[in-house]
C-alpha cells in the first residue's frame, strides 16, 4: 500500500498567504492609528466640554452666594473633588500666564501637547 503525503500546505501556498496578511496589516496599521487619534481629539473635547459647564455652575454658584458672576483663578477647582483628582492625576495640567488667564494642556499619548487658553475674568477656554 502507498501512502500518501498529500497533507498540508505548499511553500508556494504558505508564501501566498503571508503576501496577502502584509497587505492587509498594511491597511490596517494607519486606520489604527488615525482612529487612535480621532478618538482622544474626542476625549480630550469632553473634557473641555465638562470643564466649561463645570465653570458656569460655580459662576452661577457665585452669583448665588455673592450676588457677582466670578471664574475661579484656577479652572479645575469647579470640577467636583473626584473629577478634579482624576484629571490632574493624569496628563491635564494648568499653568498661569498671568493672574487672569492661562494654559490648560493634555499630553496625547504620542507625546504631543494640546493646549487651550482659559481666561478667569470671562470663564473662556478657547
Amino acid at each position: 500500500m502507498k501512502k500518501k503525503f498529500n497533507e498540508g500546505f505548499t511553500l508556494i501556498e504558505l508564501v501566498i498567504i503571508m503576501v496577502i496578511l502584509g497587505v492587509l496589516a498594511a491597511v490596517a496599521v494607519p486606520r489604527l492609528g488615525s482612529s487612535i487619534d480621532s478618538s482622544e481629539e474626542a476625549a480630550e473635547e469632553a473634557v473641555i466640554g465638562n470643564l466649561r459647564s463645570a465653570l458656569e455652575v460655580y459662576a452661577m454658584d457665585q452669583v448665588v452666594e455673592n450676588s457677582s458672576k466670578s471664574y475661579p483663578p484656577y479652572p479645575f477647582n469647579a470640577l467636583d473633588a473626584k473629577s478634579r483628582t482624576k484629571l490632574t492625576n493624569t496628563s491635564w495640567m494648568y499653568d498661569l500666564v498671568t493672574d487672569t488667564s492661562g494654559t490648560i494642556s493634555h499630553i496625547r499619548n504620542d507625546s504631543d501637547t494640546i493646549r487651550w487658553t482659559y481666561n478667569s475674568t470671562t470663564g473662556e477656554i478657547f
